[in-house]
């Protein structure tokens, strides 16, 4: 299965335990494979580099590095531009094409999770991914 993680999902599995650091596990363990894009991973860099001066002390994982060392890198095409309000959203839609993802993991109860599923592709809450891999 192929996902891809919206940036709070990693974001919050650097600093805290519980369903998104679970759903970056089963990436790191081969039970899932992720794929980022160029855009989608210097949204990454920027929100765990902002976040870290109020978190740094708490013992962390830095998914970001080990994803972008390790996760399948693509290079979208198609656009989805005015798919949801947020425009970084739309980051995460377009990466999820070029992957031709199984899925993508979102926390976003705003903007991304209400859509369900984008051009067939569906958006879970980590909750749910993580049920579904077990």
């Amino acid at each position: 299965m192929r996902v891809v993680f919206d940036t709070n999902v990693v974001v919050s599995a650097c600093f805290w335990r519980g369903p998104p650091f679970d759903c970056l596990a089963a990436w790191a363990t081969g039970r899932v494979r992720a794929a980022i894009s160029p855009p989608l991973l210097t949204e990454y860099e920027e929100t765990f580099e902002e976040l870290l001066p109020d978190y740094g002390d708490r013992l962390h994982v830095d998914w970001v590095a080990l994803l972008r060392a390790s996760a399948e890198m693509v290079f979208p095409v198609e656009r989805a531009t005015g798919a949801t309000p947020d425009p970084f959203d739309e980051l995460v839609l377009e990466c999820a094409l070029a992957a031709q993802a199984d899925a993508i993991v979102s926390g976003d109860k705003k903007h991304l999770l209400p859509l369900g599923a984008y051009r067939g592709i569906p958006i879970l809450p980590p909750v749910e991914f993580r049920r579904r891999m077990v």
